[in-house]
């Protein structure tokens, strides 16, 4: 059950993240909540419960293992979230082609492992965004393997520790077909369509 008085954190790598203001360490700071999907479900979730506290922790470029080494991604230190939202992982496939390195899926999926583990216990409901891409200059036929046993993968671990998984690639690439750079521009970024459907799929997904 929401009540008006819920915590919201969101967790993520650039597609969460979208250019937040750092310095901004106060929830519901239209800065700190970025310019992407965060900040359009914070504006929904505040007009019904304008007492909630939401906070956009995502951090550029941050792979999975990385993550909760940035600084000031737990705004509340003693945990009692309502939601943490964790999307991560584009990027665990993406800069091994860029820096020609192999990649690391079972490590990375570890990885996710001991993520869950340390956000589980913080939250009354963890809710884990299986990570995404469509066709676009970004991305290549070769990251559809590899990026399929990555989301895989965490849909199980989501499942494993009762964290609720939010599938988006199948719905994602079928709404973007029509106008993909609308959706994400990169094949990997979301534009303005896509930051649309992200923040009404989860706005769905929690509140049905």
């Amino acid at each position: 059950m929401v009540n008006n008085r819920s915590r919201l954190l969101f967790l993520g790598d650039s597609v969460t993240d979208c250019d937040r203001d750092r310095s901004i360490r106060q929830p519901n700071r239209p800065e700190a909540l970025g310019t992407g999907w965060v900040h359009r479900v914070a504006t929904e979730w505040l007009a019904q419960n304008p007492e909630a506290q939401v906070w956009n922790r995502g951090y550029s470029g941050c792979e999975i293992g990385e993550l909760l080494d940035q600084e000031g991604w737990q705004p509340v230190k003693q945990g009692g979230y309502d939601f943490i939202t964790v999307m991560i992982g584009i990027n665990d496939i993406w800069h091994p082609f860029e820096e020609n390195q192999p990649h690391q899926i079972a490590t990375n999926l570890a990885d996710v492992q001991a993520l869950i583990e340390r956000l589980k216990p913080l939250t009354r409901q963890l809710i884990v965004v299986e990570p995404f891409a469509i066709p676009g200059s970004a991305v290549t036929e070769v990251w559809w393997p590899l990026l399929a046993e990555l989301q895989a993968g965490q849909r199980s671990i989501a499942q494993k520790y009762d964290a609720l998984w939010m599938p988006v690639q199948a719905d994602f690439e079928a709404g973007s077909a029509t106008q993909p750079v609308l959706w994400a521009y990169d094949g990997v970024h979301p534009g303005v369509l896509g930051h649309r459907w992200l923040a009404q799929r989860w706005l769905d997904t929690v509140l049905g």
